[in-house]
């Protein structure tokens, strides 16, 4: 039995607004996503909402850029609202949304006869742009090169994330130029199929949601006693769902990977934070500046009145020195 809808492109875009398929997990059709299919139209049976309480258009579109979490949602749901809805999401995950991207090859430990033991780790983050290609570039010393491009081979495929959801998914178009430390993909690839996967999570909970809270509430009658009980079922509800999808995907079960992939989410997590963060202080730099330059520019105007009036003054003197001289002659 499948916990997913079976509806997935080459992309892996989902539509998962149905309940559960009776299908194969992990079957990939052939569609292509630049276009609406009949199934992702909106249902025309629904009567239009009247233009008086129609959001403008660019109304719509800010609302949509002020999400900052739920981006699988945007991606399997907001996304097939309109057109105009389709065309602003892709806008906002190429443009934004892929600059959180990155792979990361686990990589192992090693001894250097200069520096001891080093540990390798590809991590590849987001480049740049070439159209509709997304490039990213690791970084590594002229010496550890070569163990790097070992260590990276052993322990393919890379986890991949985006938005901070992070997981071991393949991503079709993907290629390792192994000279250069570069991967490029489609933009849409990577974006598409990690978003995908966090979105089968989430079925997965809602189904199992429940059987969960079942168990929750059989705790209450041990008091206080019994909450640290109840926040382990939350966790294990909460990470084990990306557990059972994995190995529902993977056709095995791979603890030492749940593991690996948990602590993955934890780090892009941090990241985030930081990276919001620095974004924050630019901002309030750019604040800082802008408030001392109008300061400057206040107390330029200032210093000039005064100016002007001192030299009102001078010449307001001169001149009734000059009404009273005129009699004396």
């Amino acid at each position: 039995m499948s916990f997913f809808s079976d509806h997935t492109d080459e992309y892996g875009d989902e539509d998962l607004h149905g309940t559960d398929s009776g299908g194969d997990d992990d079957s990939d059709s052939d569609a292509s996503v630049s276009s609406f299919s009949s199934s992702e139209l909106p249902d025309e049976s629904f009567e239009p909402m009247p233009e008086h309480l129609t959001l403008p258009l660019e109304l719509q579109q800010r609302i949509l850029g002020q999400e900052t979490s739920q981006f699988q949602l945007m991606w399997g749901t907001y996304r097939f609202v309109s057109r105009a809805w389709k065309e602003h999401v892709e806008f906002l995950a190429k443009t934004e949304w892929v600059t959180t991207g990155a792979f990361e090859y686990p990589g192992y430990m090693i001894r250097h006869p200069k520096d001891g033991k080093v540990f390798l780790c590809g991590f590849f983050e987001f480049l740049r742009l070439d159209g509709d290609t997304a490039v990213f570039q690791a970084e590594c010393a002229r010496e550890y090169h070569k163990n790097l491009v070992v260590a990276c081979k052993a322990t393919a495929p890379p986890d991949v994330q985006v938005c901070g959801f992070v997981h071991d998914v393949p991503i079709a178009g993907m290629e390792v130029e192994w000279k250069t430390l570069i991967i490029t993909c489609p933009w849409r690839a990577i974006v598409g199929r990690v978003l995908a996967e966090e979105l089968r999570v989430e079925a997965y909970r809602a189904r199992t949601n429940r059987r969960m809270m079942t168990k929750v509430k059989r705790l209450r009658s041990g008091g206080m006693d019994k909450i640290g009980e109840a926040l382990d079922l939350f966790a294990a509800h909460l990470h084990g769902a990306y557990a059972a999808v994995r190995k529902a995907r993977l056709g095995r079960a791979d603890k030492r990977g749940d593991e690996r992939l948990k602590q993955a989410r934890v780090a892009a997590s941090w990241r985030l934070l930081a990276a919001g963060d620095e974004s924050e202080e630019e901002e309030e730099e750019e604040d800082s500046d802008s408030n001392s330059s109008a300061e400057r520019e206040s107390d330029s105007d200032e210093s000039s009145d005064e100016e002007s009036g001192v030299y009102h003054l001078n010449l307001h003197h001169q001149s009734e020195d000059s009404d009273a001289y005129t009699p004396t002659q």
